[in-house]
């Protein structure tokens, strides 16, 4: 298992637009990823779950994946998020 936190940037937060392309990059690896936010789980795959954390601008996740490529999928997510989804 592979876990890191990041601060999410965005000014809106993990929103519609940006849960959508976050699961989209989630979806490219073949590892169990979730994103947690204090006390709430979410598959990083699942866009309506990420909404359902309700993340906001300046708040920190942590991305946590377990499978065969549980490290890139950990780093190539956080540095999505760096990015500011882009």
């Amino acid at each position: 298992m592979e876990e890191k936190k990041v601060i999410v940037k965005d000014k809106i937060g993990l929103h519609a637009r940006t849960a959508a392309v976050f699961a989209d990059q989630a979806k490219k690896f073949s590892s169990d990823l979730k994103v947690i936010y204090g006390a709430k789980e979410a598959n990083a795959k699942s866009m309506l779950g990420l909404m359902g954390l309700g993340v906001g601008q300046g708040k920190t996740i942590t991305i946590r994946a377990s499978g065969s490529d549980e490290l890139n999928a950990v780093n190539s997510l956080i540095q999505f998020v760096e990015k500011n989804f882009e």
